[in-house]
Formats: structure tokens, C-alpha cells, sequence
């Protein structure tokens, strides 16, 4: 089991994402089991089998034996596909008997956080290859010059849309010294979603740099958000920081501009030490591209006859927004 809860915390709010790439892995070995069943089947078994799909209007009918003989569920595959499924199904049966362990993987000293990202997706990308294969012996389809790469690791980049759209989550355990952000911008596409789990001083705005009108982005210290992120259709990124870094969130179905898709429950002050090799310069800027992504364009009035200025994010808006006409109906708290 993991050791540290953010790990178990962001599996759990991944659950339904993990589930259907099992799902998917699960469903071709069924389909390979019960096609290496049908070609070592004996003759008895051949007709057992034809008269279970023909059903009992055809019992009195039809020989079972003899349909089985004529038309045989699967054409008997050659050595060379029968090879390269066994292969295919040893894959798939260890890609299931990783459980959760699949899901997660740790930038170790000396790796570099888009390297090890790459690593782990592309031994997961293999399953994607041993699904292909069974689906190509099964339709007398395999053939070897074309298709016996599909089992060696495949990076994320060189995934098909289909792949993408299935590709299964990362929860990566990363110090904050290694948070660099750029990195994650190669695996933003499909149905990708990747939590990153930050130990010790980090940049406090680094995933900014992440933010597109596509990508869910998260930040945050609690977990809260990571339930939105899981549940979004497209690429998502996330990190669980430690207190004191900024939080927000970039959710892509929440409107046309920046400041609408922005919500910005925390936003610190600039740091003024490095943390690594990002000087108090660097990630002053991105406390700034955050600030600026979400402010709103327009003035937001204040309760109590404060000013009105710009916001911070949609949330801080509608917040503003409230209280200005609880006040100037009578209504606000005095509290």
C-alpha cells in the first residue's frame, strides 16, 4: 500500500477512470481465453459448445456435431498467432495483477518527472498492443511483419486517438524540487488524467503552465476538486501541495474566457527563496500569469461602499457580486 495518503486519496477520487482501463483489459482476456478454450477443444467439446449457442429449438433439429464439424466458432490459428497470443494474454494477465500499483509511479533521484511519466505509460501502453493482437488472431487477421512491435513498449506520443481516449490515469509522487510543469504538456491529450502527489517546498503556482482551453487543471492541498477533475472528459492534470501553495482550478466547461474557467480560492504571496532550480523570479511569474489569467476584465463593486475592482477568478466574482446586493438590499450580515 502506499505510504503516503495523498496517494490512496488520489487513487480513490481516480477509481472510475482506473476501472475502465481494467474493464477494457479484462474484456480481451476473456475473449483470448475463451478462443485458446475453442482451438484446443476436442470434438466432444466442439459439440457440447455448438449446441449451447444453437439452443433448444435447434436440439431435436440440427446435429451439434456435425455443425460443429462445418462451422467451427474460430478457424484454427497458426503457430506463429497462437505464439504471439500466449504472449499477448501474458501481458494482459500481468497488467491485472498490478492493481493499483499500475496507477502509480515516483520520480526516484536522478529522473526527470516527463521521463518517468513516459516509462510507466508506455509498459501500460503495451496492453493496448496485447488487446490489438488478441482482436487480430482472433479475426485470422495477425501477421507477423505487421504486427509483432504492438507488444514492445509504446510512448504516450505515439498512441492512436483511440488509445488516448482510454489511456489509463497516473498518480506520481514527485519532490517539489522535480515539479517541472513544461513536462506535463506531452501527455495532455486524450482522456489523460495524471495526479501528481508533491513532497517538501514546492513552486506555489507551477501548474499555470499547464493551462489550456482544453486541460482541467487543478492545484490544491486538501483534495478538494480531485472528484471534478476525475469526472472530466477530456486531459487533466492535478497536484496535492503542500499548505501554502496557491489553489485553483481551471475547469474547461465553465466558460469562453480565462477568468470564467478560473477559480481562485488562494493565491499567496511571492516566495522569496529558490526551491531547486527555480529561482524566486520564476515562480514570482507564475504567481502573476495566474493572477492576470483569472482577473476579471470588468470592475466588481465591494459591500459596504468599498470600491469596485477587478476579481480573482469567477468564484471571488459571484462571491463580490452577492454580497454587494445583500448590502444594497438591507440584508447583509452585520456580523
Amino acid at each position: 500500500m502506499p505510504s503516503d495518503p495523498r496517494v490512496a486519496q488520489a487513487l480513490a477520487a481516480l477509481a472510475q477512470p482506473i476501472a475502465e482501463f481494467r474493464a477494457a483489459v479484462q474484456g480481451a482476456l476473456a475473449q483470448a481465453d475463451a478462443f485458446i478454450a475453442a482451438q484446443n477443444a476436442d470434438a466432444p467439446a466442439r459439440a457440447a459448445r455448438a449446441a449451447t449457442e444453437l439452443g433448444v429449438f435447434a436440439a431435436s433439429r440440427i446435429d451439434a456435431g456435425r455443425f460443429a464439424a462445418v462451422f467451427p466458432s474460430f478457424a484454427k490459428a497458426d503457430k506463429a498467432s497462437q505464439a504471439v497470443l500466449a504472449k499477448a494474454v501474458k501481458k494482459l494477465r500481468d497488467v491485472a495483477a498490478q492493481g493499483d500499483t499500475m496507477a502509480v509511479a515516483e520520480v526516484t533521484a536522478g529522473r526527470k518527472l516527463g521521463a518517468t511519466i513516459d516509462t510507466a505509460l508506455a509498459a501500460a501502453g503495451q496492453a493496448f498492443g496485447a488487446i490489438i493482437i488478441t482482436e487480430l488472431v482472433r479475426g485470422g487477421r495477425y501477421k507477423a511483419a505487421e504486427h509483432e512491435r504492438l507488444l514492445d513498449p509504446t510512448e504516450f506520443r505515439a498512441w492512436n486517438k483511440a488509445e488516448r481516449r482510454f489511456a489509463p490515469p497516473l498518480v506520481v509522487e514527485v519532490d517539489g524540487a522535480d515539479l517541472h510543469a513544461g513536462a506535463l504538456l506531452d501527455f495532455a491529450d486524450g482522456r489523460e488524467k495524471i495526479v501528481l502527489v508533491v513532497r517538501g517546498a514546492a513552486p506555489r503556482a507551477a501548474l499555470v503552465r499547464c493551462i489550456t482551453p482544453g486541460t482541467f487543471v487543478l492545484q490544491t492541498v486538501d483534495g478538494t476538486g480531485l472528484d471534478r477533475m476525475a469526472g472530466y472528459e477530456g486531459p487533466a492534470i492535478a497536484a496535492l501541495l503542500p499548505e501554502g501553495a496557491a489553489t485553483f482550478m481551471h475547469d474547461p466547461t465553465a466558460g469562453k474566457e480565462p477568468w470564467q474557467r478560473l477559480t481562485v480560492p488562494f493565491l499567496p504571496a511571492a516566495p522569496s527563496k529558490s526551491v531547486g532550480g527555480f529561482s524566486a523570479w520564476q515562480m514570482g511569474e507564475d504567481l502573476k500569469m495566474l493572477a492576470d489569467l483569472a482577473r476579471t476584465p470588468f470592475a466588481v463593486p465591494g459591500a459596504h461602499g468599498a470600491k469596485g475592482a477587478p476579481a480573482i477568478g469567477a468564484g471571488e466574482a459571484v462571491d463580490r457580486l452577492a454580497s454587494w446586493l445583500l448590502d444594497s438590499a438591507g440584508l447583509a450580515s452585520n456580523g
